[in-house]
């Protein structure tokens, strides 16, 4: 719902669309390993085998996430320099263009899910047992 109303909101009109996608702001990767790290911290402590292993699973793909999107962005340029290359391309260029869009994370999209899902694991992690 806050992924719709975030998206809803930035585009002035509803973004449904936006409830299946795994990318965008908040990253749903970071928001669910970082609220099983929380939870893991609050119910075992944070010296727990459960901590830890939560904890160096989010750091791994929490760093995977980023570096996914910047070997996407490296990806996109020299495509995009492959289209631009070719002289009589037509509708080719805007065929290409279209699936420039890198459809991953932004840092700022993960660093959101990160607050998102220890807010999560905070507000609701504390009254179930």
């Amino acid at each position: 719902m806050f992924k719709t109303f975030l998206y809803s909101l930035t585009q002035r009109r509803l973004a449904v669309g936006v409830l299946g996608q795994n990318y965008g702001v908040p990253s749903l990767t970071s928001s669910v390993l970082t609220c099983l790290l929380v939870l893991a911290v609050m119910r075992q402590g944070w010296h727990s085998s459960q901590a830890g292993f939560a904890l160096v699973f989010a750091v791994i793909a929490v760093h995977d996430t980023i570096k996914l999107r910047m070997a996407t962005s490296r990806q996109r340029r020299v495509v995009f320099r492959l289209v631009e290359s070719l002289e009589h391309a037509g509708p080719f260029h805007l065929r290409v263009a279209d699936y420039l869009d890198p459809r991953t994370h932004h840092p700022a999209h993960v660093a959101a899910g990160v607050l998102f899902g220890a807010l999560f694991a905070l507000a609701f992690g504390l009254t179930s047992g």
